[in-house]
This record gives C-alpha cells, structure tokens and sequence, in this order.
C-alpha cells in the first residue's frame, strides 16, 4: 500500500506517492537494486575485456630438420625444425624446438614435405599476443614459453627503385596488413 511523503509548504512541491512492498524495508530492496546492478555490470566487464586463445591450423614446409642433442646411444633428444609458411605472403619462416617424443615422431618426415600445422594464440602478461606450434603433422610438441631454441622470422621485402630502376630492396618485420589477414595467429596486437 502507497504512502504519502509530504514536503514543506515552502518548497512548493506537491506530495509523492510511493510504493513499498509489505514487509521489505526500503532499504533492503535498495541493496538488493545495487547489488544486481553491480554483478551485471562485473560480468560484462569479464567477458568483453578477456582476451581470448584461439588455435589455428595452416601447412608449413619443412626447410631444415637439425639434432642438436643426442643421447649415449645416438638417439635424438632435441631436435630443431624449420618450418616455412607457405601460405603467408612475405618470408615466414618458424624455428621449432622439441624434445625427445617429437625427434622421435618427426624422423617420418622428409625435408621438403608439406606438412599440417597446428598453432596456438594467446594473450601474453607482458601486454600482446603470442603464438607457437604445438603440432606438426602427427607429432605434437609441448609449447615452452621461454624456450631459446624457438623463433621466429617474419619479414616482407620489396624492391627499392629510382628513375625507374632498381637500386636496392628494403624489409619490414613487422606484422602487416597482408600477413595477419592471411595467417592471423601473427598478430601481435
């Protein structure tokens, strides 16, 4: 039932009607009004400022296979793979380091050969996006943020020209417009 608050003569204002619920206090459904309001408000937070990993699959070929340590029978314990990416535009080129699992599994394949390659995106603390190759082919690698043996080169080269003829090339290492629409797990930002 409806109450009348009233207010002074002086100020001119008429009486306001206003509606409670029997037996709740104003005051608790206030609370109950903020506190729903703040949790909608957290959530949206939560899932519009996530980043996000996302995984990718490309094909690479295989420029180079290396060991670079064995065991006392001369079985590989690490070993580095090359990787080009082909249908990256530019020069990209992945070095991979793996352990003694993936030396083992990648002896199935030649320099040379086409081979799948699944990749992995994520948000890094220090503030931009990071990526590695957790599988190559059926041999799968388990990803060592720190790892030194695992790089990266990416660059795009173009002819440098005056009067109308070549003098020269420049590289960008940059990520670029071209690179990351076609092989987005290079962004960094």
């Amino acid at each position: 039932m409806g109450g009348i608050i009233g207010h002074r003569k002086s100020e001119g204002k008429s009486a306001l009607r206003v509606s409670l619920e029997r037996g709740v206090p104003m005051r608790l459904k206030l609370d109950r009004i903020l506190v729903g309001g703040l949790l909608a408000v957290s959530s949206l937070a939560l899932v519009g400022c996530g980043k996000h990993e996302r995984r990718f699959e490309s094909t690479c070929q295989i420029v180079r296979r290396n060991v670079v340590e064995t065991d006392e029978t001369g079985e590989p314990e690490i070993l580095d793979v090359e990787l080009e990416w082909d249908p990256c535009p530019g020069e990209q080129f992945q070095v991979v380091r793996g352990g003694k699992a993936f030396a083992k599994c990648m002896q199935q394949y030649e320099v040379g050969k086409l081979v799948p390659v699944l990749v992995k995106h994520w948000w890094d603390d220090r503030g931009y996006y990071d990526w590695d190759v957790y599988k190559i082919g059926n041999c799968e690698r388990e990803i060592e943020v720190d790892a030194e043996g695992s790089y990266e080169k990416s660059q795009e080269c173009s002819d440098e020209s005056a009067y109308g003829r070549a003098v020269g090339f420049s590289c960008s290492r940059r990520p670029f417009k071209g690179l990351v629409s076609a092989c987005p797990w290079m962004a960094r930002q």
